[in-house]
């Protein structure tokens, strides 16, 4: 990935309805702003246990694809860290496959698809997954959806796109968010009839169903990711769509690792303290300032794409690689003050 071209596209995920974080190129179309971030209405008491899921069946993705290879990388990343296991889903998988091909096939990276052009499964996420048969409408859920291309083959992208977008703020806090269900797709542009794209591509597409609800921590729970013991964690972010930092040319001045973390979805976070130490020199490294739902810069109407439970903070420059770092996060979850310290380690990727 060092010395490739990443393009980040993603939709954020908002409940009972999907909310446009992304854009696209020759193909592309506008991006509807966020939609309303609705929450269902309570019955009865409200228990505040871990709805976490903590084992799984295995994915039916052949070994060695590299589909398997993102999906197990996801997964052990959010079980490492507190957030609870994906399950493979055959109706999202098709969904994934189906804009994957549609993307490499009319030369685009982006959510929103063309009616009448070749591979059409859907203008927007929503219709696609719908259309595949994980029904929307008809019942509560969230949806999510994350889209990387790498020119040109795809040798490598299931682990390294997933470790890309794990570095990045707005596809990150999608990719650790409730979610239960998980379909994903990997296309080149050799595996797609009269491909355009010289990019191959990585589409993941996340959900969960009114009937099971979604994954939460238990109440005074605060989790990250990097966590404790993480390793090979990209060290830079070099592209994002929307930017974390508009107006800064992330191709040539690069962002650092980005640390997400999250407290029960529905509750309150406040971030008043963060450090991060390179242990190998011994010195800090300079952090942005805390990314949050406050601070995001690319709301659209006053709303933002991220949730009142959910805060990052950004490396200001990219990382050394190989190199552990320990990061230091205080702050309140519904008030109550908490602290985390851990060592993550870098990979070379970013």
């Amino acid at each position: 990935m060092k010395s490739q071209r990443v393009s980040l596209f993603c939709i954020g995920w908002a409940l009972a309805a999907l909310a446009g974080c992304g854009g696209g190129d020759s193909a592309g179309s506008a991006t509807p702003p966020p939609a309303p971030l609705a929450q269902p209405a309570a019955v009865g008491p409200v228990s505040t246990a871990s709805t976490l899921v903590t084992s799984s069946s295995p994915s039916t993705y052949p070994p060695g694809t590299e589909e398997a290879a993102a999906f197990e990388k996801l997964n052990a990343a959010r079980q490492a860290c507190g957030f609870g296991l994906l399950a493979q889903n055959l109706k999202l998988d098709a969904a994934a496959m189906g804009h994957a091909s549609w993307n490499v096939r009319n030369g685009y990276v982006g959510h929103y698809q063309t009616a009448g052009t070749a591979g059409f499964t859907g203008v927007t996420s929503e219709e696609r997954i719908e259309a595949a048969g994980y029904a929307l409408h008809a019942q509560f859920i969230a949806a999510d959806e994350n889209v990387t291309r790498v020119s040109p083959s795809k040798g490598g992208l299931g682990a390294s796109g997933m470790a890309t977008l794990l570095n990045a703020p707005y596809h990150l806090s999608g990719l650790m968010g409730s979610f239960r269900d998980i379909g994903l797709a990997v296309l080149s542009p050799a595996e797609v009839p009269q491909a355009v794209s010289s990019g191959a591509t990585l589409q993941v597409n996340l959900a969960f169903k009114q009937a099971a609800g979604a994954q939460l921590m238990e109440a005074a729970a605060v989790a990250t990711y990097p966590c404790e013991g993480s390793t090979g964690i990209d060290r830079q972010l070099t592209d994002e769509t929307p930017s974390p930092v508009p107006g800064r040319d992330l191709s040539r001045h690069p962002l650092g690792t980005s640390i997400y973390i999250a407290a029960r979805d529905g509750n309150a976070l406040a971030i008043t303290s963060a450090s991060l130490i390179n242990l190998a020199s011994g010195e800090a490294v300079q952090v942005r300032p805390v990314l949050n739902s406050q601070s995001d810069p690319n709301k659209v109407s006053g709303q933002s794409y991220f949730r009142a439970h959910q805060a990052f903070i950004t490396a200001d420059a990219p990382l050394a690689a190989h190199t552990r770092y320990q990061a230091v996060v205080a702050g309140t979850n519904n008030a109550a003050a908490f602290s985390r310290t851990f060592i993550f380690t870098t990979g070379t990727g970013g």
